[in-house]
């Protein structure tokens, strides 16, 4: 397994979409997949994207080390989106011990997502 350090948060900036719907959009892109390992929908369903084992296409220039996961909407996340992120990251927590967590707007300046302090959330 390739060693995992990071759980780097996205946003969609859209307010409907799934695995099916970003893989459409990433592979129109010239993606070879979707680039994010998880997306978490308006209801809460924790959907499977890339493989873990899989480095992600989400965050240039940390994705050999990171895993992704993007949240449906745009700027307001729903209580159940946010409790499944909490779940998820402590999860993914137990399987990657020092895994912390991120926002992509953390990487770069041209970023806003995932519009809220990722630290805060998952007090991390």
């Amino acid at each position: 397994m390739r060693p995992i350090r990071k759980h780097i948060i996205h946003c969609s900036d859209s307010l409907t979409g799934d695995v099916p719907t970003i893989r459409r959009w990433h592979l129109a892109r010239g993606f070879t997949d979707i680039g994010y390992h998880f997306v978490i929908r308006l209801d809460g369903e924790v959907e499977l994207g890339r493989p873990l084992t899989d480095p992600g296409a989400h965050c240039q220039g940390h994705n050999a080390d990171s895993i992704g996961t993007c949240l449906i909407g745009r700027v307001q996340f729903n209580p159940q989106q946010l409790q499944k992120l909490e779940e998820l990251h402590r999860w993914l927590k137990e399987l990657f011990p020092g895994l912390k967590a991120y926002g992509h707007r953390d990487f770069t300046n041209q970023k806003t997502c995932p519009n809220f302090n990722v630290k805060e959330v998952l007090h991390d």
